[in-house]
């Protein structure tokens, strides 16, 4: 074996023990109690889609999205079913529901992080790769994303394996060998398709290659096939999504981009309400929306490397690094900025990005040490801060890591008060079932604005009897007897009538809490309690009378209470997995 060969082999070994130590990190992170919250109504919604594949239904089903999360949610709802049957004869843990169903998801993103590691060594060093991995693995942002099934987390990592892949074609000299690997990236962009119906990722990889061909980054003349590309995209995207053919599906997703069947608006962002559509451009949600995602939900340590690390590629455009930064990062989140529409989740194919530039940072400041020949101990200790300070707040935010904040958001004393409806997402669902189920008389009523989700769970309990109708109905009028949820994540326009009004109206109720958060309070609607307490009759008929309005923005009562950190720390452990 050759002296090349031999150091080639060593450094591809090197890389591939990074990548599988990044994988592991990022896994045994994300499968963390990842059953430990209840269904969103979105996952309630793939869950149902889920028993209508199992019965041979796919057309219509869950349609304004690809069924490729919706297979993979399938086979691992299958093989836990397995799972527990064998584990019940043994006296081996069962897994939950909500864990097998999020499970894909919790394996995409701990393979996100490898991926990550591999595309920027095609750009950087090895020590500013491999942070840009382990900061996606520990990130709690990214963690808490990809421990929810949405069609964001295998979105990113497709496209990221795409980017990788294609930039492996421009980097290879053998025109062969640069063929295959863009037949690859075409396929990934393919599957990207398949995991949710967005292309401009796929544009914004063009535009990156395009500043580097401008800066001479590129092979000249181009080996890029147009038609032998964009064939393997579509049959991939075809091969893997066959229910788009459906014009059923097509229909559906027309709808879905002109708005059709929103039942409910409303996105409550630092204690106001605002409309959240995307063609309200600036006059929905606030364009600063996901700079103070980023400011906020980011460690400080990670936070400087990524400030840092953005001012470096600013300044210096003429690498790669940089252009993928420039399109991926910047134009991202300008593009996401100006929408109307905003979720904390549309930033997660970004954050790879940001991360991307905090491990240059890295990168360039451990050439500058080696440079000088620091202290090893001043490195050392440079490294436990950087690398140890986020996997510490990690751990003391588990299992909650979708309420994270940092010190510059006000950490612990903060949680909820400026992305709610992100953060809580209907996470109590399962435990105020567990509170009506008992209780509640046959025949009940109950009003909630997650009605998908709490009839899964009143299923469960076995209280068919109990009908559930949407809060947010502005045909629901109320009856002494309802059960009525309040969700402070759950505010919309159309429910915040109820807000106004139950709030201070004495009727009796019970509230529920996740972890250090109220996140709902259980309402027995009773007129005569409110009349007894003096709250005039007037205010109860708004329920019946007054029109949800969609061109306020209306101010919500205080921030949820919540506990300190050491609280949190003593919380119960759950067993859910």
């Amino acid at each position: 074996m050759s002296s090349e060969t031999e150091n080639r082999f060593v450094k591809w070994r090197w890389q591939a023990a990074a990548a599988l130590l990044l994988i592991l990190l990022a896994f045994v992170v994300r499968i963390d109690r990842v059953g430990v919250n209840s269904l969103s109504e979105d996952e309630t919604a793939k869950w149902a889609a889920v028993q209508e594949y199992r019965h041979g239904h796919f057309a219509g089903v869950n349609s304004e999205h690809p069924m490729m999360l919706k297979v993979l949610a399938w086979a691992s709802l299958a093989a836990g079913e397995r799972w527990n049957r064998v584990a019940e004869i043994h006296g081996w843990p069962s897994v939950s529901p909500e864990g097998c169903l999020r499970f894909p998801n919790v394996l995409l993103g701990a393979a996100t992080a490898a991926i990550l590691f591999l595309l920027c060594r095609r750009l950087m060093g090895f020590a500013g790769a491999f942070a840009a991995g382990f900061f996606w693995a520990v990130a709690p942002l990214a963690v808490a994303l990809n421990r929810l099934t949405k069609e964001e987390t295998p979105l990113t990592f497709f496209t990221l394996l795409a980017c990788y892949l294609y930039c492996r074609a421009q980097q290879t000299d053998a025109e062969q060998s640069a063929r295959r690997w863009y037949d690859l990236s075409a396929m990934g962009f393919g599957l990207s398709f398949a995991s949710q119906y967005i292309p401009h990722l796929l544009g914004l990889n063009a535009l990156a290659w395009l500043i580097a061909g401008r800066a001479g980054l590129t092979h000249a003349p181009s080996r890029f096939n147009y038609k032998r590309f964009f064939f393997f995209t579509f049959l991939t995207f075809i091969l893997a999504n066959p229910v788009v053919l459906f014009p059923s599906n097509f229909n559906a997703i027309l709808r879905w981009l002109h708005h059709d069947g929103i039942k409910h608006n409303g996105y409550d962002f630092a204690g106001a309400l605002y409309v959240n559509l995307p063609g309200r451009m600036f006059a929905g949600v606030p364009w600063k929306f996901y700079l103070w995602l980023l400011l906020f939900k980011t460690p400080i340590p990670i936070l400087g490397a990524v400030i840092l690390g953005s001012i470096l590629l600013l300044r210096n455009p003429r690498t790669l690094a940089a252009c993928f930064f420039l399109s991926f990062g910047v134009v991202q989140l300008a593009g996401l900025s100006v929408s109307g529409a905003k979720w904390i989740r549309y930033s997660l194919p970004m954050l790879p990005f940001f991360f991307l530039a905090a491990g240059y940072a890295v990168q360039q400041t451990w050439d500058w040490l080696r440079q000088r020949k620091v202290s090893p101990a001043l490195v050392g200790a440079a490294a436990v801060i950087l690398f140890g300070w986020p996997v510490a707040e990690l751990h003391n935010w588990s299992p909650y890591y979708s309420f994270y904040l940092n010190p510059i958001a006000g950490g612990t004393r903060s949680i909820t008060r400026y992305f709610a409806p992100d953060e809580v997402s209907e996470f109590d669902t399962r435990e105020v079932s567990e509170q009506i189920c008992p209780s509640a008389p046959a025949g009940s009523r109950l009003a909630t604005a997650r009605p998908m989700s709490m009839t899964y769970y009143l299923e469960s309990c076995e209280r068919t009897d109990i009908k559930v109708v949407p809060l947010y109905d502005p045909h629901y009028a109320p009856r002494d007897g309802d059960l009525i949820i309040l969700e402070p994540s759950r505010r919309f326009f159309e429910t915040q009538r109820f807000f106004d009004v139950l709030q201070n109206s004495g009727m009796p109720h019970r509230e529920v809490r996740v972890g250090p958060v109220l996140a709902s309070t259980i309402y027995r609607f009773d007129q005569s309690v409110a009349v007894r307490t003096d709250v005039q009759q007037s205010t109860l008929t708004q329920l019946r009378d007054s029109p949800p309005n969609f061109h306020i923005k209306s101010q919500k009562p205080q921030p949820a209470g919540t506990y300190n950190l050491v609280a949190i720390l003593r919380m119960p452990k759950r067993s859910q997995q």
